[in-house]
C-alpha cells in the first residue's frame, strides 16, 4: 500500500486537505466522511480502517472539510453543500488517477452519515454504506442542534446573512452559514436511502447523548430496498465510541465490525 497527504482544488477553488491509500492495480473505493468540526482520521480510525481495507484490495480517501482539520477555510464556509462538493472532488481525484473498479463504498460519522446519504442523489451506484452515530434525522424550527434553537440561528440568519453558533465542546463561538442552517432544514437525509439497493451496516452507542439513538432504526428502516442491512448496536458506548470515556473496547468493537463488513 501507499499512503500519502495531497491538496485537491476544490470547486470554490480552495484547498481540500486529503489523505489517500492506494494499492497496486485495480482496486475498490472507500471515500470516508468526517463528523461537524471533527478531522479527517476521526483521531486515527477512520486511518485504521482505510489502512486496514487496502489489505483487501480498496484505494481510500478521507478529506478535512472546510474549516475541520488542516482546512485554512473560515467556519462560515462549511455547509453541507460545500462539504458534498469536497467529496465530490475527492471521488473524481481517485478515478482520474487510480483503478477503480465497481466497489464503491462510502463511510460516514455522525454528520458524515448525513453527507454519505445525500451523496447517494449523484451516486446510485453506490454498493456499500456505513453510518457511525449518523445523524440523518430530519429537522424543524423547534428542535435543538448541539444545545441550540434552530429557530434562533434561522432567525439571525434572515435579519444578518449568517448566526452565532456556540460551540459546547470548545466553549468557543463561531459564525456559522445561512446555507448550514437552511440545510440541516432542508435537505431529506433519510429520503435517499429508500432507493438504496446495495448493502447498510449502521453502527450506534446506545449510551450516544449526541445523536438520538433512535435514529439509527430510522436510517435502517428507510433502507427498504437494500439487498443487506445490519444495525449493530455498541452496548455502553457514547457518541465518541470510547474516545471520551477511555472504554477503548467501543473503537475496538467498532472498527473491527466495520472492516469485516466492508471486506466481506
Amino acid at each position: 500500500m501507499k499512503k500519502e497527504t495531497v491538496s485537491i482544488l476544490s470547486q470554490r477553488g480552495t484547498l481540500i486537505p486529503a489523505d489517500i491509500v492506494s494499492v497496486e492495480g485495480k482496486g475498490g473505493l472507500l471515500i470516508l466522511a468526517h463528523g461537524f468540526k471533527a478531522e479527517r482520521t476521526e483521531d486515527g480510525r477512520f486511518t485504521f480502517v482505510a489502512e486496514q481495507m487496502a489489505e483487501h484490495g480498496f484505494h481510500s480517501i478521507r478529506m478535512d472539510f472546510p474549516a475541520c482539520g488542516d482546512s485554512k477555510e473560515p467556519f462560515i464556509a462549511y455547509s453541507l453543500d460545500h462539504c458534498l462538493e469536497d467529496m465530490e472532488s475527492c471521488f473524481l481525484h481517485m478515478k482520474e488517477r487510480y483503478e477503480i473498479d465497481d466497489r464503491l463504498y462510502l463511510l460516514g460519522y455522525s454528520m458524515g452519515g448525513r453527507l454519505i446519504s445525500l451523496f447517494l442523489r449523484k451516486h446510485p451506484e453506490i454498493k456499500k454504506l456505513v453510518f457511525w452515530a449518523a445523524c440523518n434525522r430530519s429537522f424543524d424550527l423547534d428542535d435543538l442542534f448541539l444545545g441550540q434553537s434552530f429557530r434562533t440561528l434561522k432567525e439571525q440568519c434572515d435579519r444578518e446573512g449568517s448566526c452565532d453558533f456556540y460551540d459546547i465542546y470548545t466553549q468557543e463561538t463561531d459564525r456559522m452559514s445561512a446555507e448550514f442552517v437552511s440545510n440541516m432544514l432542508e435537505e431529506d437525509a433519510l429520503g435517499p436511502l429508500e432507493s438504496f439497493k446495495g448493502d447498510a451496516l449502521i453502527l450506534q452507542g446506545d449510551h450516544d447523548q449526541t445523536i438520538e439513538v433512535g435514529n439509527a432504526q430510522w436510517i435502517y428502516d428507510h433502507l427498504k430496498q437494500a439487498s443487506g442491512r445490519n444495525l449493530h448496536y455498541i452496548h455502553g458506548a457514547d457518541h465518541g465510541f470510547g474516545l471520551w470515556d477511555g472504554r477503548t473496547q467501543d473503537s475496538e468493537e467498532l472498527i473491527k465490525t466495520t472492516v469485516s463488513f466492508l471486506k466481506g
